[in-house]
């Protein structure tokens, strides 16, 4: 049998990419909620970022700086606001809760793209997006509801949605950026960003941290490239729609981890509203939509690329190969 015979489908590579990257995203969290009750959760962030950032300059020494230029700074900089600012409410989220719940209220993450694309984009709203949504909706009330104390929300239920809000928005610059940037520089820009924010807020109130306190948000670091690196070859060899699902995967890993390191599990009514979530994402109509939403995007910010260009005679980086 040929090597061409034998060689894994785009989508197939791209389901593979994507179920290793839920496993290695499911670490960034254990190693955040094991650090989180020492330090306050913007020293975390500082800290992941002032090493990673440690281990790229390293890097760069050796191959080079041509793989983190870019014609696109400002949608960077969009990114890196918008990713850290996931983290953020995320790790704080994780000080509440366990890990498997805070990962099904992320299950959202993929019903608020699509509304955004509505919103920001102009796409068209279909009465399926709707019935989505509203079922998504209640999929999150339902995980809400034991922890809600008449119509509060627990600060960490919403710090996990504000955090698959955040996240969600910096997708469609992901997205774009994919299109003309190195993997490496999608990594790297993020980290310079984390450090021009994090790191003056993290020293107002910054605490002593001990040696394992800088190895776990240095896991943190490490764990949270790999999966956005993962992620990247996913969406570069597969269709979104058919990698998406295997983003569902991150709720079975969470709760292995949850009894591996924390001895808990979470509440029986959160996997009932977690399934009411991904029943409701499975009802958007991905393949129709999915090259609408790209274009779209591409559209919309094409203006950051116009005005962020490295020289007329200076062709922008190519995309790594899958």
């Amino acid at each position: 049998m040929t090597m061409t015979a034998t060689r894994l489908s785009g989508n197939f590579r791209g389901v593979l990419w994507m179920t290793a990257a839920m496993a290695s995203g499911v670490f960034v969290d254990v190693c955040a909620k094991l650090v989180s009750h020492d330090v306050p959760t913007s020293q975390i962030l500082a800290m992941r970022a002032l090493t990673t950032v440690a281990v790229f300059l390293i890097i760069v020494m050796f191959i080079g700086t041509r793989q983190i230029r870019t014609r696109r700074p400002m949608a960077h900089i969009a990114r890196g606001v918008l990713w850290y600012g996931s983290l953020f409410f995320v790790f704080f989220a994780l000080r509440q809760m366990s890990i498997a719940e805070v990962n099904a209220y992320l299950f959202i993450e993929a019903l608020l793209t699509v509304m955004l694309a509505v919103v920001i984009l102009g796409e068209k709203l279909t009465p399926r997006k709707i019935i989505a949504t509203l079922l998504g909706l209640v999929g999150v009330w339902v995980m809400c509801f034991p922890r809600m104390d008449g119509f509060g929300v627990p600060l960490g239920v919403a710090a996990a949605l504000i955090g698959a809000f955040c996240f969600s928005a910096q997708t469609l610059f992901a997205k774009v950026l994919t299109r003309t940037e190195t993997n490496f520089s999608m990594l790297f820009w993020p980290q310079i960003i984390a450090i021009v924010i994090w790191v003056p807020i993290a020293l107002i109130t910054w605490h002593p941290a001990s040696l394992a306190d800088w190895l776990y948000s240095s896991g943190a670091g490490f764990f949270a490239m790999l999966t956005n690196y993962m992620v990247l070859r996913a969406v570069r060899v597969a269709d979104a729609s058919v990698v998406s699902p295997a983003a569902y995967t991150a709720l079975p890993f969470s709760v292995a981890m949850d009894l591996i390191f924390f001895d808990m599990l979470p509440v029986p009514v959160i996997f009932i509203g977690a399934g009411i979530v991904v029943l409701a994402v499975m009802l958007l109509d991905y393949k129709g939509g999915a090259k609408a939403v790209e274009d779209a995007v591409e559209e919309e910010f094409a203006e950051f690329a116009e005005s962020s260009e490295i020289g007329d005679d200076e062709a922008p980086p190519k995309p790594a190969k899958a």
